[in-house]
């Protein structure tokens, strides 16, 4: 079985751009979505957290029934939510309190949203699942913004406190993370101030380079130690675990293998990247690139996960 895992296509979202809604990244997805049995939709697919449904549902829907389209006959469909699409399970999430499980099964009609993506992605085929999902014995997904509550500020682009460097010892459930009160209380639903948003205001594209260094230094050194002990809390005993929320995909050959480690002897964490071109960090970068457009996991017939770049060869003026 050949499985595709992407994440972060934030249809709808504005500022930045969601390089899926052009034709030739479109295309090239969909050739590879076409050798799949497998495709999962590891969260934050339609940007519901800073755009209105009104706005962003017209985008989605036509690039999510393409990619339903494109698949084979018999192919299977997982879609995990993320932070930026959790309105689509929030009434379902807060009514579970500490039932909820690591890899739930949710019901297609957790909102009337969700029934209608879930049509629009092949009906019975799909799969939802929160927070996580298991892909094969030793492979977990999730979208990954509980590690927001290892990073001060509570972010996804935080610093990791130093007592989250040691190997965690307490148990938790997803329910502790999930913090079902109001919207205040829910620290993984933050992202602070990631390049989409604030940050590209102030920052010149010429810099882009340097931006580019700064935000994968975080994610190295707080983001990734952030998520391992996520996993480890939640008691996910996996030899693989794949996430994204952060955009930064990986490990890439130049990096650096001790880094993308989980607590679990023998744990390896992959990132998914994301589908979004933001010119403060990806304006002339050269290749392959972490925050380049494009990224997923893909999971062959060996069973290991690979992190890889989709449109590596497609050029800036192709997002335009």
């Amino acid at each position: 079985m050949r499985t595709l895992v992407i994440s972060d296509l934030h249809l709808g979202q504005i500022g930045g751009i969601s390089v899926l809604t052009l034709q030739r990244p479109l295309e090239r997805l969909l050739e590879t979505v076409r050798q799949c049995d497998r495709l999962v939709l590891l969260g934050d697919v339609i940007e519901l957290a800073e755009s209105h449904s009104s706005y962003s549902v017209p985008i989605a829907e036509p690039i999510l029934r393409a990619l339903a389209s494109a698949l084979p006959t018999g192919a299977e469909v997982v879609f995990v939510p993320g932070n930026h699409d959790h309105p689509l399970i929030s009434s379902w999430s807060r009514a579970q309190g500490e039932a909820l499980g690591r890899d739930a099964v949710v019901p297609h009609d957790a909102s009337p949203l969700l029934t209608d993506v879930v049509e629009w992605l092949g009906g019975d085929r799909v799969q939802v699942r929160y927070p996580g999902v298991w892909l094969a014995d030793d492979v977990w997904a999730t979208h990954g913004h509980y590690l927001n509550h290892y990073l001060r500020p509570i972010s996804s682009f935080g610093l990791l406190h130093p007592r989250h460097r040691q190997r965690p010892a307490d148990a938790r459930q997803p329910s502790e993370y999930e913090h079902t009160g109001s919207s205040e209380a829910r620290p993984h639903m933050r992202d602070g101030l990631p390049p989409q948003r604030r940050v590209d205001r102030i920052i010149p594209t010429t810099l882009a380079p340097l931006t580019a260094r700064v935000l994968s230094r975080q994610v190295l050194h707080h983001s990734l130690p952030a998520l391992a002990h996520t996993a480890h809390e939640l008691g996910v005993q996996a030899r693989w675990v794949i996430f994204g929320h952060v955009h930064r995909l990986g490990p890439l050959p130049r990096d650096k293998a001790a880094a993308w480690t989980g607590f679990n002897d023998g744990q390896s964490l992959l990132n998914t990247g994301s589908w979004r071109f933001e010119p403060v960090i990806g304006h002339r970068v050269r290749h392959p690139h972490p925050y380049w457009p494009g990224g997923a996991v893909v999971i062959e017939d060996d069973g290991i996960p690979k992190a890889v770049g989709l449109l590596d060869d497609l050029a800036e003026a192709d997002f335009r």
